[in-house]
């Protein structure tokens, strides 16, 4: 038996990330279906979960048991692009080729009561997420290359920061030897002056004692 389910929460109509979470209730081997209207390209992923009433216990519980089918379908071009089967939990993906209305259904097998007269329901969660286009990953070579680009130009200014500091460094050790040089050379042409002076000095006192010795002051 098949039951077809309209989610206009899910519609889709512009290139917008959406994650969208929602639970019902199959009996065994009882078929879901869900419309949805997706652009092209748009990526389409998420992940299941089944639990089964038991009577006995008055709760749902995980039954390893059971299985899952699901199928997505473009309902224009009437082409499947997603047929998987899987255990009572899992994940699954497709990408719409083509723009327009796709039939999503689910299906769940090995519930233990079984058959859609029996008492067992299976709860099944689905947890649904509706990504932008698939590029087949160019939006992330695209990222990559801006980044390297990025990294690129900080290299080459970090680059110039070091030849910069080194220029710097090499002025400062240039004027740090001029500067010593420059002290060097003062104290040295004070040493001389002050020789010089000493030795005016001495040739003053030693004509002055001669003058006053020919003149018999002394």
């Amino acid at each position: 038996m098949q039951r077809l389910l309209f989610i206009t929460a899910l519609l889709l109509v512009s290139a917008t990330h959406l994650v969208s979470g929602l639970h019902f209730y199959l009996r065994d081997a009882e078929r879901q279906c869900f419309l949805e209207e997706l652009p092209k390209g748009f990526l389409v992923t998420g992940h299941y979960k089944t639990e089964e009433w038991r009577e006995a216990e008055h709760r749902y519980i995980e039954n390893p048991g059971i299985s899952v089918s699901m199928t997505a379908d473009d309902n224009d071009a009437q082409h499947r692009v997603m047929n998987q089967k899987g255990g009572h939990q899992g994940k699954f993906s497709f990408t719409a080729g083509k723009a327009g209305e796709h039939t999503i259904c689910v299906q769940a097998h090995g519930a233990q009561g079984g058959g859609w007269m029996s008492s067992s329901v299976v709860k099944f969660t689905l947890d649904v997420d509706i990504g932008e286009a698939d590029d087949g990953g160019r939006s992330a070579i695209e990222k990559i290359k801006d980044i390297s680009e990025k990294i690129k130009i900080l290299n080459a200014q970090l680059e110039e920061i070091k030849t910069e500091q080194k220029y710097q460094r090499e002025r400062e050790l240039e004027f740090d030897g001029a500067t010593s040089s420059i002290r060097k050379r003062v104290v040295y042409w004070a040493f001389i002056q002050l020789g010089i002076v000493a030795g005016v000095c001495y040739w003053q006192l030693r004509h002055l004692r001669r003058f006053f010795e020919a003149k018999k002051l002394v």
